[in-house]
């Protein structure tokens, strides 16, 4: 009896703390996760304010930037992957300032950095 609940003990133990364990790698993780994203917003926004592009090119890249942001919370890989491409294409259209496109495209590039350490 004694060694049936010591083997209990040590199985209770040993799923609490990997549980434990998890959560917070994760939380670490989408910490970054939303500083990059909150970052990308914000050169985003000032970017698109200096920019010569359209009022329909501004809407569909703040679009593109709410699919991403999405696309990183649910996980879906693919859908990030487009909306990232979006963006990227606006940014190389010639529009933006070449401070806020390099600032943008490194703010794209710390978000996928950080989505291939969490894999």
């Amino acid at each position: 009896m004694k060694g049936k609940f010591l083997a209990v003990l040590m199985m209770a133990t040993l799923a609490c703390s990997s549980y434990l364990a998890v959560p917070t790698a994760a939380v670490a993780e989408s910490s970054q996760m939303k500083d990059d994203m909150e970052q990308l917003a914000m050169d985003l926004h000032v970017g698109v304010d200096r920019s010569t592009l359209t009022d329909r090119q501004k809407e569909q890249l703040r679009d593109d930037f709410r699919e991403l942001r999405e696309a990183h919370k649910d996980h879906r890989m693919f859908a990030a992957m487009r909306a990232a491409r979006s963006i990227r294409t606006a940014l190389d259209s010639g529009a933006f300032k070449p401070e806020d496109q390099k600032r943008i495209k490194q703010d794209i590039q710390a978000i996928k950095e950080a989505r291939e350490d969490s894999l």
